[in-house]
């Protein structure tokens, strides 16, 4: 199912009088943060040594191109597809991508693990400013309400079919953050995909979760939210 989440590990581009002027002032200066280069945002990529109990690799060039070709049925809910499928939501000016798979320092047995392991995708992209960064970021959560009835996309050439979508509680990461469960229904089970996504200055972070266990059985699973405290940690 991760099969079309992607982006580039070599970060390739993609792409009263007085408080009024001080909330002016304040949005230009927002507006104005300089956007993260391509090998900044590698740089602020997490790697193995960031998160104890997890396996991080670069995304490959095949899960890039996957990315890329992901169609979403509806434009309002092309932030959502695009977020499940691993890639960048809106127009990134560079992004990078790392697979991630584990299940954090509590780690369970390497049979458990082999059940219940999560599965899933960090992609960081910069916005040409942070006015559009929270734009990016605020056609998701405007997608979660719009399309909390379920949405299909296409990745891979695969049609795959969200039933439902909730949003969940943002962690408190970042200037502002947005979460949201999609469920899918897949061989008559219907798992949930985690979605969080948040923005620091001109850069969203985001991150899709899968769980080996819950497409199994159905069952809804934990998002690892030490991922998140952790790539924060690392663009703050």
């Amino acid at each position: 199912m991760l099969t079309g989440c992607g982006g580039s590990d070599s970060g390739e581009a993609v792409g009263g009088a007085d408080s009024s002027a001080s909330a002016g002032a304040e949005t230009s200066a927002a507006a104005a943060v300089k956007p993260l280069t391509a090998e900044e945002l590698g740089k602020a990529s997490l790697v193995k040594a960031d998160v104890a109990g997890y396996e991080v690799k670069a995304a490959t060039k095949a899960e890039v191109a996957a990315a890329g070709a992901v169609k979403v049925t509806g434009a309002e809910c092309e932030p959502l597809g695009r977020a499940v499928a691993g890639a960048a939501v809106g127009e990134p000016e560079a992004k990078v991508s790392r697979r991630v798979t584990g299940n954090g320092a509590d780690a369970l047995s390497a049979e458990e693990e082999a059940v219940d392991i999560n599965v899933g995708m960090v992609t960081l992209a910069s916005y040409a400013d942070s006015d559009d960064a929270a734009a990016a970021l605020k056609s998701v959560g405007d997608a979660v309400t719009a399309c909390a009835g379920g949405f299909q996309w296409t990745a891979a050439g695969e049609l795959l079919k969200a039933s439902k979508v909730g949003q969940d509680k943002a962690p408190a990461v970042g200037e502002e953050a947005v979460a949201f469960s999609a469920v899918t229904p897949v061989d008559g089970v219907s798992a949930p995909w985690k979605v969080v996504v948040f923005r620091e200055g001109a850069t969203l972070a985001h991150f899709v979760v899968s769980n080996a266990g819950s497409m199994v059985s159905g069952k809804d699973f934990t998002f690892p939210a030490d991922l998140v405290t952790a790539q924060a940690d690392k663009l703050t």
